[in-house]
């Protein structure tokens, strides 16, 4: 009997052992892969989609994104020598009660994947009748991936190399 007991536990061992090598949900040094900064309801993305932002200078830059209410104080804080941000808008929304935020992460195959939770206005709620363009900006680590995948329903799926 303890023969074929090792027998079954050793495929089933091993089979764990091969996906938790093949997978990751925290860098080398413990911290999160990812982790989200901040959301608005006003980014100024009027089409679904990411932004990828590598330094200080491009976060300047998204002072120019039309109708923009972002706090870009945090987001100067990030350190870029090991993480890159995400801006993740929804795209423009003809109502208020439209979000966007971090779900989780993980890196499976050397691809980064981002997975985001989508939120809509219940069906006939009262809202304001006002154009938003909802993000979430996330930090994202810079070691351990060659693509980035963010989905998740209600989201297309966008796909990008690493810079």
């Amino acid at each position: 009997m303890s023969h074929r007991f090792w027998s079954m536990l050793v495929p089933v061992v091993a089979s764990v052992l091969v996906a938790c090598a093949g997978s990751a949900d925290l860098t080398e040094g413990g911290a999160p892969l990812a982790r989200q900064l901040l959301q608005s309801d006003h980014c100024g993305l009027t089409a679904p989609g990411i932004v990828m932002i590598a330094g200080r200078p491009e976060v300047a830059t998204l002072k120019s994104l039309p109708a923009s209410h972002l706090a870009l104080e945090p987001l100067s804080q990030v350190d870029f020598a090991n993480e890159y941000l995400l801006l993740v808008g929804l795209g423009q929304k003809p109502t208020s009660g439209y979000g966007i935020t971090l779900a989780g992460s993980r890196i499976r195959g050397g691809q980064l994947e981002i997975a985001v939770t989508v939120r809509e206005p219940a069906k006939g709620a009262m809202l304001a009748q006002v154009l938003t363009t909802p993000c979430a900006v996330v930090a994202v680590s810079d070691e351990g991936w060659r693509s980035l995948k963010v989905s998740g329903e209600g989201y297309p799926v966008v796909t990008r190399e690493h810079p």
